[in-house]
């Protein structure tokens, strides 16, 4: 198992269960306890967690400072799935709203392949990401208050800068999506800009990893006829296939182990 991989998988079962003992690692990811101790230490090192005696607990501050790098490490093999999808629905010169998630921001290397793209953003991270790509991406980020929690960018100035501007396609993630519900997040400030990305743009895709179907946050983003395209790594249950089916909605899914 490559090393990116399997920390990937522990950020999983720490997600899951708050803690976790080398032993208990090494027996779930079928690797040796020193393997386990040298990638504890490494992502101890980037913030993703805090070593205790015998093994490793999530990281926690009172600001939440490794919340977006901890987001940033789970489920990359999906998110980058996700992202080759995403980037199929764009095109030379769109002009492109992208929101603050780190699945969002795994489309940004793919970008180097198109050209005079405008790029609006509401995350520090994606812009910095978006600094990196090529010289014919106009980026642009709105300006408001920094949750450095999220990395994202909020408030009545934010709100106004996008309002300001068209987009040919909105890329929005959502922290869980639900059958009622539609899709949600648990920051009411950011809900409202990416409703607000939707209102000014042609089209709306939601990146959405499989994970988060059956979740459900405080705000809702968007209901399912509300979006264009929903992209996903896995095939959804049977009862999400029917809700898409009944709207307007496409989707787009990595997955190829049963026909959509």
């Amino acid at each position: 198992m490559l090393s990116l991989k399997r920390q990937d998988d522990i950020l999983e079962i720490l997600n899951k269960n708050k803690s976790a003992t080398v032993d208990e690692l090494a027996a779930e990811l079928f690797v040796s306890g020193a393997t386990i101790r040298r990638d504890l230490a490494q992502m101890e090192k980037q913030g993703l967690l805090r070593r205790s005696h015998g093994g490793a607990i999530l990281f926690k501050s009172s600001a939440e400072e490794s919340a977006f790098a901890i987001r940033e490490q789970t489920n990359t093999a999906a998110k980058r799935n996700i992202a080759n999808l995403a980037f199929t629905l764009l095109k030379n010169g769109d002009s492109v709203f992208m929101d603050s998630s780190s699945t969002v921001g795994f489309v940004i290397p793919l970008l180097n392949n198109l050209k005079y793209l405008s790029v609006t953003t509401i995350g520090l991270k994606n812009a910095l990401l978006l600094s990196g790509t090529n010289s014919d991406i106009k980026i642009y980020i709105a300006g408001g208050q920094i949750h450095n929690h999220s990395n994202s960018i909020t408030g009545t100035d934010t709100m106004d800068y996008i309002a300001r501007i068209h987009g040919d396609i909105a890329l929005i993630s959502c922290s869980g999506a639900d059958l009622k519900s539609g899709f949600t997040d648990a920051d009411i400030e950011q809900s409202k800009l990416k409703r607000q990305m939707r209102k000014n743009s042609d089209k709306v895709a939601m990146l959405c990893d499989s994970t988060k179907f059956g979740k459900t946050f405080m705000c809702t983003d968007f209901t399912f006829d509300e979006i264009d395209y929903l992209i996903t790594d896995k095939t959804p249950p049977e009862e999400y296939l029917k809700k898409i089916r009944e709207t307007k909605c496409k989707l787009l899914c990595a997955a190829t182990d049963k026909p959509i």
